[in-house]
Formats: structure tokens, C-alpha cells, sequence
């Protein structure tokens, strides 16, 4: 592949190594296409501190790593490789002295997927749902209701980010107008487990390009506005070995294996836990509240929105192939490296115990005061992850522990900070 060659064919000066921190910014070094073919080769250095910062882009004050600390090197994928005029990226690994480093979240993915495969011979695909609203001035920038068919006929970004992502190997599935104005979801066609995670990546950055050409934000934030729809990234996942799909089971009533109840009962198990990773935010915890379609109460069931975990109906005549679980309470913001490896490390977990999950909930989640609540707040959330030691231990604890000391900080500031609503409410006390 002569990278140089396509980027001055397409016009493209500058590639960006891209990464992900455990804060769940999207963040890049530009490589200038004159040094391209070095860069590939080295990697470009990157202050070990990047790992220990925060959405509020200066480092925990709790974090491991600072000023002092060694470079290690963004070393590209060349296979996540996407050009979009005038854009180009490339997603990158982390090494230290040669070696991937453990506190890199696409590394730390690669690592449980080859454990898994060299352990069970076991291949994972998965697909995500992912939502966003288009805003302008603070505002949804349309009006358009939900499935609104004027949505498509009077909003040329959409289309303009659908045509994008295919040209660059994505795969949107289905497109839709969603509940929110100027809301919308690509459910992108399912892949294995790596390229779905840089899928996600990729399409934010190609979905912001598009959108602020048009003068227009992206918005992946869990809930950028007061009473109306939050925007979620449902996780869909099944395991698979010789092409064959280990969740799908034709005599049972659901169309799942004991294998899939047994994933299904560590997601379950980890549920409080994988709440902190899944939905990583002070604002993911606006989304999930009761009576919203998202999650609230550590349940599954069948074509069950209101639960944590949904099995879906299948596709008319694809009981076999399609046959999957969807996880909903991850959201935008989550990391979706570290995400993908600590629900395979939870479903795996289940299936090593032979755990089995109780019947599934076939009525309202929201209304069952006797099954317990996932966290309601980040702060719960991290407090979760820290006791359960069993996946902490299962991801790696180094990655683990400093995602906690990130979010704590951002945990911090914000309960230190007065709202306009403390201050309307609570002016007059």
C-alpha cells in the first residue's frame, strides 16, 4: 500500500494518528504526507500523560502518569486506514519499548480477543446502534418527528455521512429518523469485534467533518437536552466458532444456546460493574433514568427495550445468522475498546461459572421494584467497578485503575460546580 501516493491523489496533506484515551476523547498527531513513509514505519511519540487525562483536557490530579513520564509510540493500523477529503486518519496502538502497552485500550481489546481465540476458539461479531443528534446554536437543528419520512428530503448531511462512511468500507444497515428532533441512528452491518470498535471512531469523525461543512454539529453526548430522547450506542454481540453461531439454538423458545444464557447471566453478574464503563459520564446517567427506553433495572428479555439487555427479533428466515443479544446501556461517550473487552470478559466469565440467568422479563422493566437498578450516577458506578475485582482483574487492572482515577476527577469537579437549577431552586431557602 503506497499511502503517500493515495493521499496526493486525493488531496490530502496531513494524516492523523488517531487514539482513543480513557477519558473517551478521540485524539490525534499529524503526520505531513512529505514524512509520511517514516511515521508509518516508527510511530509518532506520545507523552505517556495522554492516559491520565480528562474530558476536561488537563490530567487527574489522581493519575498515574505526567510531565515526567516517557514517550510511547502511536503505532498505525494501516487497515484502519480511511481518506475523506480533506480528511485521513489512522487508528493506532500504543507500544512501550516494543511491546503493546497496558494501558492502551485497542490494545488491551487485542489482547482479550487472541486470549479468547487461543483458549476457546471463539470468534465474537458485533454491531453497534449508534445515535447522535445534528444541532446548531445549541439547538436540534431540525424538527422532524420520530420515523419522520420529511427527515430525509430536507436534510442533505445525512445522506452525506451515509455516503461517506460506505465509500471508506462502513456499512450502514439502517438509517433512521430517531425519537429526538434532529435526531438520528446508524446501525452499522456487523463485523468482528476490532473493526466494529474502530467503526464507531471513524464514523464520529467522518460525521462531524460532514456536519461542520454544512455549518451543523454532530452530537454524540448522551443527553445534550432537557426532555427530550437521549442518544444511546447499543451493543450487539454473538459468539461464533467454524462460521457457525454458538448463541443460536432452534429448540429453544428464544432461538438461544445455554452458551448464550450463560454470557447472558455474566453480563447480569458485572452488570453494576460494566455501568461504568458502558456509560462513562456524568451526563450518560441523565439518559438512564426510568420511563426514558433506556435501561435502568439489571434485567433481559425478549424484544424487551425497557431492559438492560434485549434479545432481538430476528430477521424473517435468519434465526440462525441473526441471532444475537443487544446490550443498551452504553452510550456515545463510552470507550469502545475498553467497552467490547469488558462485556466479552463478563459474558465470558458467565459462561466459565455456567452461570444461568433467571426467566427472562417479558413486561416492563420500570415497574419492578423487586429487581435491582444498575447505578444511577457515575460516582456509584466507578464505586462498582472497584469492587468487583473478579473483571477488574479479568480486563487488567493497570487500564482499569487509572479509567477510575480519570473519572474521578471528572466526577470531582463536577459535584463542586453550582448549577443553574441549584441556584433558581434553592436562591430563596
Amino acid at each position: 500500500m503506497n499511502v503517500e501516493k493515495e493521499l496526493r491523489e486525493k488531496g490530502v496533506e496531513i494524516l492523523r494518528f488517531t487514539w482513543v484515551g480513557l477519558d473517551g476523547y478521540i485524539r490525534s498527531k499529524g503526520a505531513y504526507i512529505d514524512h509520511i513513509d517514516g511515521l508509518l514505519k516508527t510511530g509518532i511519540g506520545l507523552t505517556m500523560a495522554m492516559m491520565s487525562f480528562t474530558p476536561m483536557n488537563y490530567i487527574s490530579p489522581y493519575g498515574t502518569f505526567g510531565p515526567q513520564d516517557e514517550d510511547v509510540f502511536l503505532t498505525p493500523d494501516l487497515s484502519t486506514l480511511s481518506i475523506f477529503p480533506p480528511s485521513a486518519m489512522v487508528l493506532c496502538n500504543l507500544y512501550k519499548q516494543g511491546n503493546p502497552w497496558n494501558y492502551d485500550p485497542r490494545s488491551t481489546l487485542i489482547k482479550t480477543i487472541e486470549k479468547v481465540k487461543e483458549r476457546y476458539d471463539f470468534d465474537f461479531k458485533s454491531a453497534f446502534e449508534i445515535e447522535f443528534y445534528l444541532t446548531k446554536d445549541r439547538k436540534p437543528f431540525d424538527e422532524a418527528r420520530c420515523f419522520d419520512p420529511s427527515a430525509f428530503y430536507t436534510n442533505q448531511i445525512v445522506p452525506e455521512i451515509a455516503k461517506t462512511v460506505r465509500q471508506i468500507n462502513i456499512e450502514p444497515i439502517r438509517i433512521i429518523k430517531e425519537y429526538g428532533p434532529g435526531q438520528y441512528e446508524f446501525d452499522i452491518m456487523h463485523k468482528d469485534t476490532l473493526r466494529s470498535a474502530d467503526e464507531v471512531i471513524i464514523f464520529k469523525e467522518v460525521a462531524r467533518q460532514v456536519a461542520s461543512k454544512h455549518g451543523v454539529e454532530a452530537n454524540f453526548m448522551p443527553k445534550p437536552f432537557n426532555k427530550m430522547a437521549g442518544s444511546g450506542l447499543h451493543l450487539n454481540i454473538s459468539v461464533w466458532k467454524d462460521n457457525r453461531n454458538l448463541f443460536y439454538n432452534q429448540n429453544d423458545k428464544y432461538g438461544l444456546s445455554n452458551l448464550a444464557y450463560n454470557f447472558i447471566a455474566g453480563l447480569l453478574e458485572h452488570a453494576k460493574a460494566l455501568t461504568a464503563i458502558a456509560a462513562p459520564t456524568i451526563n450518560s446517567y441523565k439518559r438512564l433514568v426510568p420511563g426514558s427506553w433506556a435501561p435502568t433495572k439489571i434485567a433481559y428479555g425478549y424484544n424487551n427495550k425497557s431492559a438492560m439487555i434485549r434479545i432481538p427479533t430476528p430477521y424473517p428466515g435468519m434465526s440462525q445468522l441473526d441471532r444475537r443479544i443487544e446490550y443498551r446501556v452504553s452510550d456515545p461517550s463510552t470507550n469502545p475498546y475498553l467497552l467490547l473487552t469488558a462485556v466479552i470478559e463478563a459474558g465470558l466469565d458467565g459462561i466459565e461459572k455456567g452461570l444461568k440467568p433467571p426467566e427472562a422479563l417479558n413486561e416492563n422493566a420500570y415497574n419492578r421494584k423487586d429487581i435491582e437498578d444498575i447505578p444511577r450516577s457515575l460516582r456509584e458506578a466507578l464505586n462498582e467497578l472497584r469492587k468487583d475485582t473478579r473483571l477488574v482483574e479479568k480486563i487488567g487492572k493497570e487500564i482499569i485503575d487509572e479509567f477510575i482515577k480519570v473519572k474521578l476527577a471528572e466526577v470531582e469537579e463536577y459535584e463542586s460546580l453550582v448549577t443553574d437549577w441549584e441556584y433558581e431552586v434553592y436562591r430563596r431557602l
